[in-house]
């Protein structure tokens, strides 16, 4: 885990796989694992990841290694282990296996690719396969000798591990002379050769010595070893049991390794407290001093309710730790270090005391400022509750994780519950109007832990409160009326009495009682057991985790030539036939004809890259020289950190941040901008629209790559060219997602070349991850490449002998950034090793040159002297490079001249080969295909729009006339307002992705520009946005009864499309904007908040806070949505007050009601009298229109179009701000000042974590004193 210590995670390894009274022994086992790696330094170093910063990648692999040790496990088996490690650091990682078998006496198994000699020397055993047969069997030394006597060549500084894979593969393997026709040749010749073997006689008889000493033995050591494994287990272990210690001592473990991991994300936590304390102030302020009138009564509850839900949401974030900690969760189970339900538990266990502080700082913030009852002993019970109901929402946001595939099924559900949990509390509709009334879905309270929640929380604030009735609510007023004959309008109100008691306004508004308090409490308790217990059974019976190795996916109506992807390759591993093989070499040779040619020589010179820390500026690339020239294929070395990718994106025009300085010259003239078109570069993460086709990907590269006056069909056909170029015709219709690695490697080659590529070809790792008979297929192809006139510069890890000779130069870095060797490979390797046997350091016999120019740099050397070697001094000194310098400025002076001389007009110069309509429509019709073949993303937004609008329509089922009606009738179109925060978290990452995959691979590649990528973005999201906008419309419109007038139905009809194509382009707006996702995480509630509270509706515009009401109020998008629907929605609406609404009061006696209030109603212009005949208990209704409600919320009638305006104004500023945003942002790099803001919280926080570090450290060195 990334935020874990090297240390805790050794330690908490171990804590599982030690019973209790050898505990005491954990400290030492960790000190020996920690120096037998010699990663000691990094005890108190986060492990790290590839966002998390931490040890370096080799150190990595040996704390995996150490881990695995501590499972104490007899057999231990890695599979590719060493991908993306340099040779250097590859060969200290298995010298780390060998140093692991040797000491605990165990069995260690491993594939490796592209292994040196020096990792094969360090394997006792080899076995050799292709095809599921068994080819070979035995000593490691005595491979090399068997095949050779079989007839098979092996060239000289070929390594074993080479030699070996390529008897396997019949495009690249050699015979001696004289058996080209014995040598066996295919997998079954091979094995049927090896079982005639003496080398298969020896297996047979190792396995036979072994049985047979196991049964004179009786067994004993199966016995003894059974014992000792029970031996080391706890006593109240199960003798059967995988585990080492007990459920709760696993548990316990587990608990201490949340806290590790909240401590070592330090910035998550701080970043979690500031947008509590910043939302805190601000739901406050909305709520700040709430009168003590009845006129607070409706925003006493909204307080209570919001404080109950508030951190509840934030905790959404719980998801994502959940779902992403499973693959940890699922290896460790596979090391029998504890069971999944420990996990479960111990997260529960963990929220205890960390949810303490988040709970007290927004509650004392919240309660303080909006005058809440200052009682102690009702504070501690609201603080109660509050934190509660939020280890409550937590719970069932991990129930929902531990029963969901993915993350994306995750948030839908949960932010559904959510939704609905809101509903049915007894906020927006009252508990007995729910349970009397809805008798679809009202039974939902009884199963919502937030109502009881609402229920202890509201009746504790109410208990003993008397509430003055506020002078508009007073009924009648005026000169000489007593209070006697007056009454208040509100809930729970005694006439004759100017006062209403707390108790009795909430059981006549929502039927509470404060003698349910604890019963309700103890309900909500129940409801967190048994989300968890839920949560720990779906934990233990259900894993998502995959096994890898999965079928490849072909598009709709395309035969499925493969069916199963092999685990190493996928589908197609390259084991072609021989008349295969020249097929493709003609198809090669008609393509290379085709390719742009290009005289054009790149060079750079006195390259320095410097980039901004905290600690100041670091230089990562320190004055290096050199050239690319046509037919020129040159190889960047070195090892992990020595900026071998810094100086690849540099060249190629892709950093983004920091200082770069020296001269980059094509042809001694300065960089165009076409120089980004004319080079293709291929990433090393193979990153591409994961849902479309080989064939597709290709196309599109094709289409918008090569030159706009090539006609459409000519770059169709040399996309055929390419796919049979590259051996891709069997898989052209496969979904990418589903491809091997090598395939992907390959198709991430054919993209670039489909753009034809007229300057350079830059290739980052295009041989990571793959065997060496792949590495070197795809480098000899890049050979013939360069042979057709095309310069290649190419990063590489572990170059084999092989691979290396196809290049021509090699660049090689030290850390730092700086060229200890810049020059011809040679014959063999010949010029490098000539080079370092000049200055003292000869290359041995048979030894890979790759593998030795790194070693020799890493280790250093010595003279014959005896005096070290400094590579970097030793090269800038040296006479080499002196040629070097002396051949870059004849470059520079030679191609000026001829540039010079050339009086051909050049053709125009376009940043992009295609226009911007083609850019437009291509990648908008592949957005619209992506979210075809990926519906996850679709349905889950059809799934919120449908069950929102089900829930909305079926909950406020034909509404009537009543006051209670006609608030549920504004409620009902305002649960909209809630629908943002599920789609957000659905538009937010899609939009992430589309971004990262255009800013790292097609931007830069100027496939397409910025107008183009936000066209596409936008247009894409409108057709789903009006068809999720139509589903809640059907379903939540008519059911409810609100007005079938056209004009009005159609006026919500638009005002509905709006709002959902609103909520899709606010979310890719601020996506736009935002650095990175956790940015998005952290600002999104400012956005929700504001939208969804700050419209009049929880709290009406006359008494929102004055610093609001003047300008936030009217800034708010939602203001209009709310003032629009509802000015014809509610206008026309009459209403008749229920017998328990309005004011009772009674008249003087001898008086009817309307001869004594009928002046008061009159003058009030608002409200009617119930029964004006009356002489006693009048009843007063404060509404006799939906006109009149309106105005009590501030909205006027007859505005509706102006708000529709404004709201479409505001869907207009979003999508222009997708494009202001991309371009200022994305294009330019303006930060607005963010950018220095998030500079110095970084300082701080690494000062911060520098102290901790510090005093860690000095409390570790006294302890060890």
């Amino acid at each position: 885990m990334p935020t874990l210590t090297v240390g805790q995670t050794l330690r908490f390894s171990l804590l599982n796989k030690t019973r209790k009274h050898l505990r005491g022994e954990v400290e030492i086992i960790i000190d020996a694992l920690l120096s037998m790696f010699a990663i000691k330094h990094t005890r108190n170093t986060l492990v790290g990841n590839e966002y998390v910063r931490g040890v370096s990648g080799g150190e990595r692999k040996r704390v995996s290694i150490a881990e695995t040790l501590a499972t104490k496990s007899t057999v231990v088996c890695w599979d590719n282990s060493t991908r993306g490690l340099d040779a250097s650091t590859a060969l200290d990682y298995a010298k780390s296996l060998r140093v692991m078998t040797d000491v605990s006496d165990r069995t260690t198994i491993t594939t490796l690719y592209q292994a040196g000699e020096g990792i094969y020397e360090y394997m006792d055993k080899v076995l050799v396969i292709d095809e599921g047969r068994m080819l070979y069997q035995g000593p490691a030394s005595e491979a090399r000798k068997y095949f050779v006597d079989l007839g098979f060549y092996a060239p000289p500084r070929q390594t074993t591990a080479d030699f070996l894979t390529s008897v396997c593969d019949p495009v690249v393997r050699q015979f001696r002379e004289g058996f080209e026709d014995s040598c066996p040749k295919t997998a079954e010749e091979l094995e049927k050769v090896f079982r005639a073997s003496a080398a298969y006689q020896k297996v047979l008889e190792d396995v036979h010595d072994f049985e047979s000493h196991l049964h004179a033995t009786g067994h004993v050591d199966r016995r003894v070893f059974q014992e000792s494994v029970q031996e080391q287990k706890s006593k109240r272990v199960a003798s059967r049991s995988n585990y080492t210690v007990s459920f709760w001592k696993q548990v316990l473990a587990c608990t201490r390794r949340e806290f590790w991991l909240v401590w070592g994300d330090r910035t998550s936590l701080y970043t979690k407290y500031f947008t509590i304390v910043s939302n805190g102030l601000i739901v406050s302020s909305l709520f700040y001093k709430t009168p003590e009138s009845t006129d607070g009564a409706f925003l006493r509850t909204g307080v209570v309710f919001f404080s109950l839900i508030f951190l509840g949401w934030l905790q959404l974030s719980e998801l994502m730790k959940a779902v992403s900690g499973r693959v940890v969760v699922a290896r460790h189970k596979d090391y029998a270090f504890y069971r999944p339900s420990a996990v479960a538990l111990a997260r529960a266990l963990t929220d205890f005391p960390l949810l303490i502080p988040s709970t007290i700082i927004f509650c004392v913030i919240l309660f303080f400022m909006s005058g809440l009852d200052l009682e102690p002993g009702k504070f501690f019970i609201y603080l109660l509750f509050v934190y509660t109901s939020t280890i409550c929402f937590t719970s069932l946001y991990r129930m929902f994780a531990a029963l969901s595939p993915s993350i994306d099924d995750a948030v839908r559900f949960s932010g559904v519950a959510l939704n609905i949990l809101i509903i049915y509390t007894g906020y927006v509709i009252a508990k007995p109007i729910l349970i009397a009334d809805k008798i679809w879905f009202g039974w939902i309270y009884y199963i919502n832990p937030v109502s009881y929640a609402f229920e202890g929380a509201l009746t504790n604030e109410f208990h003993a409160r008397t509430m003055e009735c506020a002078p508009n609510m007073l009924v009648p007023q005026g000169p000489g009326i007593k209070p006697a004959n007056q009454g208040c309008a509100v809930p729970g109100a005694v006439p004759g009495q100017t006062s209403v008691s707390g108790d009795d306004y909430v059981a006549s508004q929502l039927d509470y009682s404060r003698s349910n308090l604890w019963r309700n409490f103890g309900v909500l308790v129940a409801f967190c057991v048994l989300y968890l217990l839920v949560t720990v059974i779906a934990t233990e019976k259900l894993s998502f985790v995959g096994s890898g190795g999965g079928a490849l996916v072909f598009k709709s109506g395309k035969k499925q030539r493969a069916s199963k992807a092999d685990e190493e390759k996928g589908g197609n591993a390259g084991d072609a036939s021989m008349l295969a093989a020249a097929r493709r070499t003609q198809t090669q040779d008609e393509v290379l004809g085709e390719l742009v040619r290009s005289d054009k020589i790149f060079t750079w010179e006195n390259l320095t890259y410097t980039v901004p820390t905290a600690d100041g500026p670091k230089r990562l690339l320190n004055g290096i020289n050199g050239y690319a020239k046509p037919g020129v294929m040159v190889a960047l070395m070195g090892a992990s950190g020595a900026g071998k990718t810094t100086l690849l994106n540099t060249l190629s025009q892709r950093q983004k941040v920091g200082v770069v300085s020296g001269d980059m010259l094509v042809d001694g003239k300065a960089l165009g901008n076409d120089f980004q078109r004319g080079t293709g570069f291929v990433e090393q993460m193979d990153l591409h629209d994961e849902t479309a086709t080989v064939r597709e990907a290709l196309e599109f590269s094709a289409l918008l790559r090569q030159s706009r006056d090539i006609p459409r069909h000519e770059k169709l056909e040399y996309v055929d060219k390419i796919i049979d170029l590259l051996e891709l015709h069997e898989i052209q219709d496969a979904i990418i997602a589903s491809l091997g690695v090598e395939q992907k490697k390959r198709l991430t080659i054919g993209v670039e070349l489909a753009a034809k590529p007229s300057l350079l070809l830059f290739l980052d790792e295009p041989t990571s991850g793959l065997d060496s008979q792949s590495a070197l297929s795809i480098v000899r192809f890049l050979r013939k490449l360069c042979a057709a006139g095309q310069a290649i510069i190419c990063t590489i890890h572990q170059p084999s002998s092989d691979l290396i000779q196809e290049f021509d130069k090699i660049l090689a870095l030290n850390p730092g950034g700086n060229v200890f060797y810049f020059g011809p490979v040679g014959d063999n390797g010949s010029a490098v090793v000539k080079y370092f046997a000049e200055r003292g350091t000869d290359c041995p016999p048979g030894k890979n040159v790759a593998e030795f120019i790194l070693e020799t740099a890493a280790k250093g050397g010595q003279r014959v002297n005896g005096r070290k070697v400094n590579w970097n001094r030793e090269w800038r000194e040296s006479a080499e490079n002196r040629e070097l310098m002396d051949e870059i400025r004849r470059i520079k002076t030679d191609r000026a001249k001829i540039v010079a001389e050339d009086k051909t007009v050049p053709p125009v110069a376009h940043e992009f080969a295609a226009p911007v309509w083609e850019q437009t429509v291509q990648l908008t019709r592949r957005m619209f295909i992506h979210q075809w073949r990926d519906p996850s993303y679709m349905y889950g937004r059809l799934f919120v729009s449908f069950i929102v609008g089900v829930f909305n329509g079926f909950t406020f089922w034909k509404l009537g006339n009543t006051v209670a009606d006609l608030q549920n009738r504004m409620f009902s179109p305002f649960l909209i307002i809630m629908i943002p925060a599920t789609v957000l978290n659905a538009v937010l990452p899609k939009f992430y992705i589309n971004r990262a995959l255009w800013e790292s691979r097609e931007y830069p590649s100027r496939i397409y520009g910025w107008v183009a990528f936000c066209t596409a973005e936008v247009l894409s999201e409108i057709p789903g946005s009006l068809i999720a906008a139509v589903v809640y419309w059907v379903l939540s419109y008519w059911p409810t009864g609100l007005p079938a007038d056209a004009p009005i139905a159609g006026y919500v009809f638009l005002m509905t499309l709006l709002f959902f194509l609103f909520q899709s382009s606010w979310g890719q707006w601020i996506c736009a904007w935002a650095p990175s996702f956790t940015v998005i995480a952290n600002i999104l509630p400012f956005f929700l908040i504001i939208f969804s509270l700050f419209n009049g509706v929880v709290v009406p515009y006359s008494q929102l806070n004055v610093f609001w009401k003047y300008w936030l109020y009217w800034l708010n998008p939602s203001t209009y949505w709310v003032s629009g629907v509802l000015s014809v929605t509610l206008t026309g609406q009459t209403v008749e007050c229920a017998a328990n609404e309005g004011a009772r009061f009674n008249p003087p006696s001898g008086q009817t009601c309307l001869e004594f209030a009928g002046d008061f109603v009159r003058q009030a212009g608002r409200g009617y009298l119930m029964n004006p005949n009356a002489t006693e208990d009048c009843g007063y209704c404060p509404f006799a229109s939906g006109a009149e409600y309106l105005d009590s919320l501030g909205i006027e009638p007859g505005y509706q179009w102006r708000d529709f305006g404004i709201f479409l104004v505001f869907c207009f500023t979003n999508w222009a701000l997708v494009y202001f945003f991309i371009y200022t942002v994305r294009v330019k790099g303006w930060t607005f000042g963010f950018g220095a803001l998030f500079g110095w919280m970084e300082k701080v926080g690494e000062k911060v974590k520098g102290v901790f570090v510090r005093n860690k450290d000095s409390s570790t060195e006294k302890s060890e004193v």
